[in-house]
């Protein structure tokens, strides 16, 4: 034992004794000589105690007390039997020892500590962070060291026991060495066994990080076995399979080698291992992705509302050394990883009800957040206040889709609506509503009827102008569906009333959901088309004739739709009114003007360009350029930037119908091959090496900026912008860690691709791709021993030690402070007690 004191100035309280007894000396009190001898002395008293008090002094009491932590691993990659039995020796082990303190800590990524076992049993788990909850997914044994660290009692011989598999894949264990020395601390370890017994998992797939298109390059599938076993291994990219392998796996790491090529693809691409085992009780960590970028020519995504007409654009394009992709709108991609194969889209004439909002907001992200170039198209279908405006594609446009306004040409247009049996209900109703539509659009001079038919047909609504719009509205609510369907007699009676207007635009609007009876349905609409009168059909559910309404619409100059949904009719036929009264389409020839030479110009003779035959008339943003404009000043080609990519918009077409006569210029190959380059995402520079690779679950960044004279480009401020698989977007900065080397790290959550792009101040740089296939949890591997055993020596703790082995102080003692200032005060009060009692009594006469 040994006493010590904080501090030494309270003895200076002790002058204060002497100074008492004189006063006493000098009392005028009438109490005897005995009593104020005492009075004196227990007054010196209170002053000694309370100036040892405030010394605060402290008795160190040797001894061996203890003070044990149980680490428990709970991960995902340690049996459910094995943390049971773990549970039992822990509570068999520590009624054994009776340590004067314990706690007890289940981890895995994260940890928490708790006075009993029964709290532990209870402990709710998950497969991600959680308030309240472990979470399973990782395995941290430094982060649960320093966690139980700070929950030691202070003073006690400090005994650590970490039950575990030993296979971290958060933090480092070791970096807690030193410390565990500093402190003293015996680490005693426990090993624990995997999850399963059976398992097969894909753990790596090794491949250059950049290969040449359709060369032969080198993949490494390394394939972890828990057993000997048979298996199948596939490789794929995207939906092709480029290489199957059957082999007898051995127990441990297995290499299956593959020789493999990309065709026809540039840029960062994923690969996918599967491996494929008889009796693999757990599959989610079966497949695994890595990424690579593919050198070879910029590659194009081009969407073509008339597939027909689409071979003139690839073929300009694939002539000037672009890879083009030329797919249907039923082929758009779904996802923004889908997209970012791509450098740039081309969007040409898709109809608005192409793409869902998932898509557009697809879309603008990979422009927006990955740098991707978009360039829209015009064409009827595309454009106007019917089609995309007001979507996410008119934000991410250079223009705008109201027009200038412009007095209107005069309309007459008829509505020839199927009311037979089969449009009862909500088609019928829809129908209605639709015909209603245009009249908001249409002037009061202009002329409009409305022709139903079942076998027969009438005119709800008589051809008439449009002045009376509480008439007609009202007339077209009366109609009734009911008998079978005959389209010809119909469509000839709107032909008949239309062929003697003197209107500027004639049109038809046919709408049907089922099949007519045969008639001369192609010699009726020439003829109408001959009389400047033009139709478009609406084919409504499974049952219309798609093929025949979709020849009217061909032979009658108009446009054909199909609906399987009856709600989306209103909005078909506000299109279709725009369109007709012209408020958006200028068919008329014209040579566009260059209002702005560009560097996409270069080389191109505009002044032998022949005309183009129409566009569509919209308005330019603020801050957008128009590069061709029209002789109205409207603008024909415009462009701007979007976050880090580029879009641009071309108001005319690509195709044999506006740009018929541009198709044999010899300038149009050159022409769109240089608007396509200087709207698509840049490519990598050889002065900005970027990688990302997996570590652990997080990703690790490495940029290495040298100049081609081999110069280190240093005090960079670079940043990465990540996509992450639920399309949230995370901006990081990358610090300098050497001469031209910068690096950062990014927590990997969820399961997917994870898409990297290095960011410039105003467009995207090199992207890359991370699949983070499945957390490093699922490797099953056998326990660790080797570092268990190493870590537990080092601290002179025990592997696998027995129960008594822990609590055996091993000849090592702990002084126990024990402060003796309160039991100073004490005495010290029930002194000042005593002190006024005697001033109350006499005890001595």
């Amino acid at each position: 034992m040994r006493l010590s004191f904080d501090n030494y100035w309270p003895l200076l309280l002790v002058l204060i004794i002497p100074y008492l007894w004189r006063v006493q000396a000098k009392t005028l009190t009438d109490l005897s000589r005995k009593h104020l001898q005492l009075a004196g002395v227990v007054r010196s008293a209170i002053i000694a105690l309370i100036a040892l008090a405030l010394m605060q002094p402290v008795l160190y009491r040797s001894g061996a007390w203890e003070s044990v932590v149980y680490l428990l691993d709970v991960s995902e990659s340690v049996s459910p039997a094995a943390i049971q039995s773990a549970i039992e020796w822990m509570q068999q082990t520590n009624n054994q020892g009776h340590p004067d303190h314990s706690r007890f800590v289940p981890f895995a990524a994260n940890s928490t500590v708790f006075e009993t076992l029964d709290q532990l049993k209870v402990v709710e788990v998950a497969n991600q962070s959680s308030r309240g909850s472990i979470d399973q997914s990782a395995t941290d044994i430094e982060g649960a060291i320093d966690t139980a660290i700070r929950n030691f009692a202070p003073h006690h011989l400090k005994r650590l026991v970490l039950i575990s598999d030993g296979n971290e894949n958060s933090g480092h264990m070791l970096n807690m060495l030193s410390r565990l020395k500093s402190e003293n601390i015996r680490l005693y370890t426990v090993p624990m066994q995997a999850r399963t017994n059976r398992d097969v998992w894909v753990e790596n797939i090794m491949a250059p990080a950049e290969v040449t298109a359709e060369e032969l390059f080198p993949a490494e599938v390394h394939v972890y076995s828990q057993g000997e076993t048979s298996a199948e291994i596939q490789i794929h990219y995207g939906d092709k399979t480029l290489g199957t392998r059957k082999v007898q796996l051995i127990r441990g790491l297995n290499r299956i080698a593959f020789d493999t090529s990309i065709k026809n693809d540039a840029g960062p691409i994923t690969l996918e291992a599967e491996v494929k085992a008889p009796g693999d009780p757990f599959s989610d960590n079966n497949k695994f992705r890595s990424s690579l970028v593919v050198e070879g020519r910029p590659k194009i995504l081009y969407v073509e509302g008339h597939p027909q007409s689409a071979k003139y654009l690839q073929t300009a394009l694939t002539n000037e050394g672009l890879n083009v992709n030329t797919v249907p709108p039923s082929m758009i991609p779904t996802s923004v990883e889908q997209l970012d194969a791509y450098d740039a889209l081309v969007l040409s004439d898709v109809p608005r009800n192409s793409l869902n909002e998932e898509q557009m907001r697809s879309l603008a992200t990979y422009v927006r957040d990955l740098g991707g170039g978009f360039i829209l198209a015009g064409g009827e279908n595309n454009y106007g206040e019917g089609g995309y405006a007001k979507t996410v594609i008119e934000e991410v446009l250079p223009v705008t889709f109201e027009a200038k306004k412009e007095k209107p040409d005069s309309v007459a247009m008829i509505m020839v609506l199927d009311k037979s049996g089969s449009m009862g209900g909500q088609k019928i109703e829809m129908t209605k509503e639709a015909a209603k539509a245009p009249l908001a659009l249409l002037k009061d001079t202009d002329n409009f009827g409305v022709v139903a038919f079942d076998y027969n047909f009438y005119w709800p609504v008589k051809f008439q102008t449009v002045a009376n719009r509480s008439t007609i509205t009202q007339a077209i609510s009366t109609i009734i569906a009911g008998g079978e369907t005959n389209i010809y007699p119909a469509l000839r009676e709107a032909y008949i009333q239309l062929a003697g207007a003197t209107t500027q635009v004639k049109h038809v609007i046919l709408l049907s959901d089922g099949r007519s009876l045969p008639d001369d349905f192609e010699g009726l609409t020439k003829k109408m088309a001959e009389s400047k009168i033009t139709v478009s059909t609406v084919a409504v559910g499974n049952g219309a004739d798609r093929e025949l309404l979709a020849n009217i619409a061909n032979w009658g100059h108009g446009r054909t739709y199909y609906l399987e949904d009856p709600a989306a009719v209103p909005q078909i036929f506000t299109e279709e009114t725009e369109l007709a009264t012209g408020k958006t389409l200028r068919e008329e020839s014209f040579k566009p003007v260059v209002k702005k030479t560009v560097e996409a110009f270069k080389g191109i003779d505009f002044n032998a360009a022949p005309p183009l035959l129409g566009y569509v008339a919209t308005k330019s943003k603020e801050t957008s350029e128009v590069l061709l404009e029209s002789k109205r000043k409207d603008p024909i080609l415009a462009r701007w930037q979007y976050g880090l990519g580029k879009t641009a918009a071309f108001l005319s077409d690509l195709k044999d119908r506006w740009a018929v006569d541009w198709l044999r210029w010899k300038g149009y190959p050159k022409f769109w091959s240089q608007v396509v380059r200087e709207t698509m995402r840049r490519h990598d520079n050889d002065e900005f090496n970027f990688r990302v690779v997996k570590d652990g679950n997080e990703a690790k960044i490495t940029i290495n900026a040298i100049q081609k004279d081999g110069q280190f480009r240093n005090k960079l401020e670079p940043q990465v912008r990540v996509l992450g698989p639920d399309e949230s977007v995370s901006d990081i900065a990358v610090h300098q860690v050497g001469p031209g080397a910068y690096e950062a790290k990014f927590p990997l959550g969820k399961k997917g691709s994870y898409l990297f792009r290095a960011v410039g101040a105003e467009s995207g740089g090199p992207s890359r791709v991370l699949a983070y296939s499945y957390p490093d949890e699922y490797h099953f591997y056998p326990p660790n021993t080797e570092v268990l055993r190493s870590i537990s020596n080092e601290t002179k703790g025990r592997f696998q030690p027995r129960s008594e082995e822990i609590f055996d102080p091993q000849g090592e003692t702990t002084a126990l402070p024990v402060p003796l200032w309160p039991y100073l005060a004490g005495v010290a009060l029930l002194l000042y007690f005593s002190d006024v009692l005697l001033r109350r009594v006499r005890l001595f006469e």
